[in-house]
């Protein structure tokens, strides 16, 4: 009897262990994350070699378990996020996995334009679709997370511009007869204007491009988000140019990229920084909104590398030519 009690008693101890480190709470853990050489993510006919190295940087993310969340409430270097906070309510672990991979291949298109642009290299944008990428949660619309827009009130969109001017052209109120595409079958959908001339969603780019000299990328399945324009940006255009703007040197940064070439802020800054003091990069390109933040940071632990505040791709490249 007392075998079958030890026996028990043990069986009993296997699954409470078990169940500590696999039950998931309602809460995401973020802390500091590392750097991703991406020199290797993009291939060009003919590039020219790097002699250092391009980096991205990323927040480390993590399903909280119970040893996860009480480790995280006695170390400051990670916060705890509650689940209904980063996915809105109205939408699905899918549909933010959707968003993060469509804006990574935005940022990517993006990223090639603006490098083949100031390396003087061909490109032809052969086709762009408007597609959605997230809905508020009190936006008035039926139109679905992945649903392509095709036309609005009869009128065919193909821009951004074209879209907004269309929107802000009715009264708050006014009812949308939006068509889209989805899975390849077309559907009628509305939208009704809000107190802001909006519709409440938003959409990214989703671009076929030609490129002269031809370029190839590839991504892991679980790297998503438009974080890395700026890096992305950088290391194509030294691909496409004989000066290796990395003198040797490890660069490291953050920020997205957008048409204009300005750079735009991002989350999680903090702890970017620290992965990128950890991995011992030179440089870190910081987007204007997001200079502050970092510099606190690098101020209050004295960290030696070289935090340079961009408002540009341009000049994030002027610094690189002239200062490394």
């Amino acid at each position: 009897m007392k075998k079958i009690k030890n026996y028990i008693a043990f069986i009993i101890i296997i699954i409470s262990i078990y169940l500590l480190f696999t039950i998931k709470l309602p809460y995401y853990i973020e802390g500091p994350g590392d750097l991703i050489n991406i020199n290797d993510r993009y291939k060009i006919e003919d590039e020219y070699k790097s002699k250092g190295s391009i980096n991205m940087t990323f927040v480390s993310e993590y399903d909280a378990t119970i040893p996860l969340y009480l480790y995280a409430k006695i170390n400051k270097d990670y916060d705890i996020l509650k689940k209904d906070v980063v996915l809105p309510g109205n939408e699905s672990q899918k549909d933010s996995d959707f968003r993060g991979k469509i804006m990574l291949k935005e940022a990517n298109d993006t990223a090639i334009i603006k490098a083949y642009e100031k390396a003087g290299k061909e490109y032809n944008i052969l086709s762009q679709k408007i597609v959605v990428t997230y809905i508020g949660e009190n936006a008035n619309t039926d139109l679905k997370i992945g649903d392509e827009i095709i036309s609005v009130d009869g009128i065919k969109i193909t821009s951004r511009e074209e879209l907004k001017k269309i929107i802000t052209s009715h009264n708050i109120g006014d009812r949308l007869n939006i068509e889209v595409k989805n899975n390849n079958k077309n559907y009628n959908k509305y939208g009704i204007v809000d107190k802001e001339k909006k519709v409440g969603f938003m959409f990214s780019y989703d671009r076929v491009i030609e490129t002269k000299p031809k370029i190839e990328i590839k991504y892991k399945k679980d790297e998503f988000g438009p974080s890395g324009g700026l890096m992305t940006t950088l290391v194509i255009y030294n691909k496409l140019t004989e000066e290796d703007i990395t003198h040797g040197k490890v660069i490291s940064g953050t920020g997205t990229i957008e048409e204009d070439g300005s750079i735009g802020e991002i989350d999680g800054v903090k702890y970017k920084l620290r992965g990128a003091v950890k991995r011992k990069a030179d440089i870190f390109f910081v987007p204007v909104g997001n200079y502050k933040e970092a510099k606190k940071l690098k101020d209050k632990y004295n960290y030696k590398i070289k935090l340079v505040k961009v408002k540009t791709f341009d000049d994030a490249l002027k610094y690189l030519k002239k200062e490394v």
